[in-house]
């Protein structure tokens, strides 16, 4: 199994709420018509009062069965294809603030 993480910002004017909604509502369906992924998990930060905010309001996990998967994800990413999800992302992330790797996972217990 492989597994990419993103740190993911909202973009400036758009409250939590409204990007969690927008990313659930409009991105998730997108994506998964376009990408191969085992699982996808978005992790929404919950800031408490009086803290500061971090510099990411998600940490998203996409899941791959293979290498292979995981490449053709990749691939597709860097095409015109693409361009339909990055349009989207341009409407409520920040995209130059997002981090993204992969990552070896180890669970105890």
């Amino acid at each position: 199994m492989i597994k990419g993480m993103s740190l993911i910002k909202r973009k400036p004017g758009l409250s939590p709420e409204e990007f969690s909604r927008h990313y659930e509502e409009v991105h998730v369906p997108l994506a998964l018509r376009h990408f191969p992924f085992k699982r996808y998990v978005r992790n929404y930060i919950i800031t408490p009062p009086g803290s500061e905010e971090p510099d990411f309001d998600c940490i998203t996990e996409v899941w791959f069965d293979t290498m292979e998967d995981c490449q053709a994800a990749a691939e597709f990413s860097v095409s015109q294809a693409y361009q339909v999800i990055s349009e989207d992302e341009d409407r409520f992330m920040d995209r130059s603030k997002i981090v993204a790797f992969l990552v070896e996972e180890r669970v105890t217990g």
